[in-house]
């Protein structure tokens, strides 16, 4: 299989078909999570909020768990305590709701989600993942190198090449 005329390191679909479930689940269930928290804290906790600032507020989340995934994904796999502090901080949030009788739908939302996330980044199967994109990220690095030495060593002959 080729991908853009490059081979690629590693067996695309395989990769995909045993680490995309987990990988996208992590991610699902910290925007339901994060979001559900949201209209937890906008209806019930703060109620005067503008929607302007609970969309802020979802945006922002948005933004960090794709920050947070993304930099799984390329190999860093100390940002996943970013989501395990996410789903931390949404079922610390969720926890006090009970006191203001929200919507039991949505109070089981907030704490579904943030279990499911943290089952999820705590299971084998990411674990692994996050170790293959560790080992990824150095056969990047290696094959860079190796192509820099390379270029090199032809930039060198077409100055030896040049000087005749």
């Amino acid at each position: 299989m080729r991908l853009l005329g490059r081979k690629p390191l590693i067996p695309v679909r395989p990769f995909l078909f045993r680490y995309f479930p987990v990988f996208i689940g992590v991610i699902l269930a910290g925007i339901f999570g994060s979001s559900s928290v949201v209209v937890l804290v906008e209806n019930y906790y703060l109620p005067s909020l503008s929607n302007a600032a609970a969309e802020s507020a979802c945006v922002l989340l948005a933004w960090f768990i794709t920050h947070c995934n993304f930099m799984i994904a390329y190999g860093r796999p100390k940002w996943v305590w970013g989501m395990y502090g996410l789903f931390i901080a949404c079922l610390l949030v969720a926890v006090p709701g009970f006191h203001f009788s929200p919507n039991p739908f949505i109070y089981a939302e907030c704490f579904f989600w943030p279990v499911l996330g943290l089952l999820l980044l705590r299971s084998k199967r990411h674990r692994e993942l996050r170790a293959k994109c560790v080992e990824l990220r150095h056969m990047r690095g290696k094959v860079r190198v190796a192509i820099e030495k390379r270029r090199k060593h032809e930039r060198a002959i077409i100055r030896i090449k040049k000087s005749r």
